[in-house]
């Protein structure tokens, strides 16, 4: 994984947005990157599966005032050395989910960071999340932060994975991260519990994993159950984890953590934020 030395964070001036600014920028201070805060103006808004309606749009005093007295609001609280930190600012027109994955395919960007909700949470039920989209389709990183989520230094990380995703490329592309915020990593198995195909399951060889690991703290555990979700968060509270990580190709795990509801779930209400990383990700 390549150092992280530009941080995208997106904001629609919500609460949960608010939070995610304030997450982002206290990494960005942590590992001494840039913050560029984007705030994208969609003028259409769907209200069925074949009709759009236009939005009243913003004009660009206006927005860039709001833009003005977020950030001027959201420094205020924070630590004098994270309020310090400089930002740049971005407002940009159009399909937010298409344009945060267009600028996650740009070089400079290294990680993408958003709330889990947004204005729109009414409507996440019926249209999907943005971020699980941008999550699923970006080109580099992303992280998404719980509404409720204060940042604390990331001490504990946790790597979940199955058999398919846990290769020494997904396992170093976690490692890289964790040297870089000198975090320690539980690297998590997931299984299911079930008698019948409990036998068919294979088996992690721990030891060709980490065979090249050196100056990091780790653990490894297996956990088991027909519900996920509720065991990952399980563990989390537990172990009392700062950030998850999924790692995977063509997003097979990403995708088969669970059916729609369970994945959007664990997305929208984990208890700690969490990175998800794609192996065909920019090197």
């Amino acid at each position: 994984m390549k150092p992280i030395k530009h941080i995208i964070v997106a904001t629609d001036f919500s609460v949960t947005s608010r939070n995610a600014f304030r997450y982002a920028k206290a990494l960005a201070g942590k590992l001494d990157a840039i913050l560029t805060v984007v705030h994208i103006q969609e003028h259409l808004i769907m209200v069925s599966d074949v009709m759009t309606v236009p939005l009243p749009s913003e004009s660009d005093k206006t927005v860039i005032k709001n833009m003005e007295a977020f950030i001027s609001e959201e420094n205020a609280p924070l630590d004098p050395s994270v309020a310090e930190h400089k930002v740049i600012t971005k407002i940009i027109s159009g399909n937010a989910a298409e344009i945060l994955t267009a600028l996650s395919e740009n070089d400079s960007t290294d990680l993408i960071v958003m709330g889990t909700t947004g204005l729109s949470d009414i409507l996440t039920k019926i249209f999907g999340s943005v971020s699980i989209k941008v999550s699923n389709q970006a080109k580099c990183p992303v992280i998404l932060v719980p509404r409720d989520t204060k940042w604390c230094p990331i001490e504990r990380i946790m790597f979940a994975s199955n058999y398919d995703s846990m290769t020494p490329e997904a396992v170093n592309h976690v490692v890289d991260f964790a040297v870089s915020i000198d975090a320690s990593i539980h690297f998590v198995n997931v299984r299911d519990y079930d008698p019948v195909f409990e036998r068919k399951q294979k088996n992690i060889n721990w030891n060709e994993l980490f065979v090249k690991i050196e100056s990091i703290t780790l653990e490894k555990h297996t956990i088991y159950g027909n519900d996920t979700v509720k065991e990952l968060n399980k563990y989390v509270e537990e172990k009392s984890i700062d950030l998850t990580v999924f790692v995977s190709k063509h997003r097979n795990f990403w995708e088969s953590l669970a059916h729609k509801s369970a994945t959007e779930n664990m997305a929208l209400s984990g208890i700690a934020p969490m990175m998800v990383m794609h192996l065909d990700d920019k090197s």
